[in-house]
């Protein structure tokens, strides 16, 4: 069973590497063993839930707009 850190872990990889995403989108069990997690059921029903191509998009989207810092 995967810890919470590790759970971030595959959250923060799956969120910032495309491919990682894809792969744990066609087989999450797969996917999070290859890159050395070990996770639940509940773990991996939780990983499906979740709607990581929106929120990378998102996060995306924000971290590309310019930033500007007041003088």
């Amino acid at each position: 069973m995967a810890s919470e850190k590790e759970m971030y872990e595959v959250i923060g990889r799956a969120l910032a590497d495309a491919e990682f995403r894809k792969s744990l989108k066609e087989d999450p069990e797969a996917a999070v063993e290859e890159a050395g997690y070990k996770l639940t059921a509940d773990q991996l029903a939780a990983l499906n839930k979740a709607d990581l191509p929106t929120v990378a998009e998102g996060l995306g989207d924000r971290l590309s707009k310019k930033i500007v810092l007041p003088v």
